[in-house]
């Protein structure tokens, strides 16, 4: 159930890291967070966090819909840019609580390396996510090389963060053992 959960979590998060835009997003966010919520009521029974990110993913479907017709990247400024501002706000409470479901999952492994990487992967992950926040929000108000400079670098460090995530669950999802430590007969 793990190795099948960890898939459609990696497929989901997936969907939303990649816009194909022609015409409307192809592979649409509202899809991706309807994944993720299924992949967590998959494992809410071992692991109770993955209830909260189960329900944030669920909200998610219904916030991120508007963005399906919407090309966001050609949409800087106005209320566009404000939502597309939400929608970073909303996966990254996401992550938050799949970070939180993967590290319970990785200590049932009993594989020290995968917890290390999941804690490392976790505190950059949502460090990162929380500085484009910051920055996105004095931004507005500042103009120079410098801060082109700093949000441009902070964009790529995002992407490598997203990149890191789904590594990272194609990981876990390789090291799940067949019948968790849960389940065992003693």
């Amino acid at each position: 159930m793990t190795n099948q959960a960890m898939r459609t979590l990696f497929w989901g998060y997936l969907f939303i890291f990649f816009r194909v835009q022609i015409g409307i997003d192809w592979l649409a966010d509202p899809l991706g967070y309807l994944m993720i919520a299924t992949a967590c009521t998959k494992l809410s029974n071992a692991y109770p966090p993955a209830k909260k990110a189960g329900i944030w993913a669920a909200i998610g479907i219904f916030i991120s819909l508007p963005g399906v017709f919407v090309n966001l990247s050609e949409q800087l400024f106005g209320w566009w840019g404000l939502y597309a501002y939400v929608l970073l706000f909303l996966k990254t409470i996401v992550a938050y609580y799949l970070f939180t479901v993967l590290l319970q999952v990785v200590g049932d492994f009993d594989n020290k390396s995968l917890v290390g990487r999941t804690q490392t992967v976790f505190r950059l992950h949502i460090g990162v996510h929380l500085a484009v926040l910051a920055l996105s929000s004095f931004s507005m108000n500042a103009s120079g090389d410098a801060w082109m400079t700093v949000s441009f670098l902070l964009g790529i460090f995002l992407i490598v963060m997203d990149i890191a995530f789904l590594l990272l669950v194609g990981t876990i999802r390789r090291a799940a053992p067949l019948r968790p430590a849960f389940l065992k007969e003693t």
